[in-house]
């Protein structure tokens, strides 16, 4: 879809982090937009400063993790449009500790918002993509949707399905030569906002000069170019770290050796041995 201006693009958590300026950039092309969130409050913030600059907003608040309001969203996202013609599954929960402390109410959480809204959103939107003729579908994944990481399994387990999902669905439409596109993005530690930018403020970590960190506006710009050029997959990172990717099918052993070695666990480790202190202290 090079043209986008005057089309509409659905963006999940769309009231802070990643999704704003996702939301952004896609404004910029002259899209429409609809925003999805829990915070109405949050949203309406978004929309305000998308509106002075002339763009078409609405939005729908919604928890990702209500099956039946997930259903209504696509729904009300059609009625109230002319149709959605850019999906971005952008909305994402992570809780990092140690696996076997991890309460199952939050892997049931991951579950739900990381991975099964943006299938059912992505299973509900695309007929009417097809029938229009048009429609890409965006996944927002992350590095360790390619390779593992510490700490983490939640996260790499879902993010590992968003890029599944985007990788199958892209062979199904080719397949079927459905006139429709979908893209993975995969980011490594993303400052100023997102999850990376949360811990960071809360726990005082910082990523390794190894691995790097990106701007959320290079995320937002990956978005538009995937969608505009229809990529499969598009890796933000400053540091080529998609070689620690193609290891992780060739050679799994070393993968692990190499991420441990990067540093990751520095990362993720104080943030998962903290919060599984913090959840021991509140049992007792």
């Amino acid at each position: 879809m090079r043209d986008l201006q005057n089309r509409t693009a659905l963006v999940t958590g769309a009231s802070r982090g990643l999704g704003v300026y996702i939301a952004r950039a896609l404004a910029a092309e002259g899209m429409n937009l609809i925003l999805v969130a829990r915070s109405a409050e949050g949203l309406e913030r978004v929309a305000d400063e998308l509106r002075a600059t002339g763009c078409k907003v609405q939005c729908i608040p919604t928890d990702l993790a209500d099956r039946e309001a997930v259903q209504v969203l696509a729904e009300q996202a059609e009625a109230e449009s002319d149709g959605v013609d850019v999906l971005v599954n952008n909305a994402g929960a992570e809780y990092a500790m140690p696996f076997d402390q991890i309460p199952v109410e939050r892997l049931d959480e991951a579950v739900e918002v990381n991975l099964r809204a943006p299938m059912v959103l992505a299973r509900l939107l695309l007929p009417k993509m097809i029938a229009r003729g048009r429609g890409h579908i965006v996944n927002i994944s992350a590095a360790n949707g390619l390779f593992g990481t510490p700490y983490s399994e939640p996260l790499c387990a879902t993010k590992h399905g968003m890029v599944g999902l985007s990788r199958g669905l892209r062979a199904t439409a080719k397949s079927e030569g459905y006139p429709v596109g979908c893209s993975a993005i995969c980011s490594g530690f993303v400052t100023e906002s997102g999850m990376y930018d949360d811990l960071s403020q809360e726990f005082g970590i910082r990523a390794p000069w190894t691995l790097g960190t990106s701007r959320p506006e290079s995320v937002a710009r990956a978005v538009v170019r995937a969608v505009k050029r229809d990529l499969p997959e598009v890796f933000v990172n400053p540091i080529p770290l998609r070689p620690v990717a193609v290891l992780a099918a060739l050679l799994p052993r070393l993968t692990t050796w190499l991420v441990l070695r990067l540093g990751v666990a520095k990362v993720f480790g104080p943030v998962a041995k903290t919060r599984a202190a913090a959840s021991s202290a509140g049992e007792s």
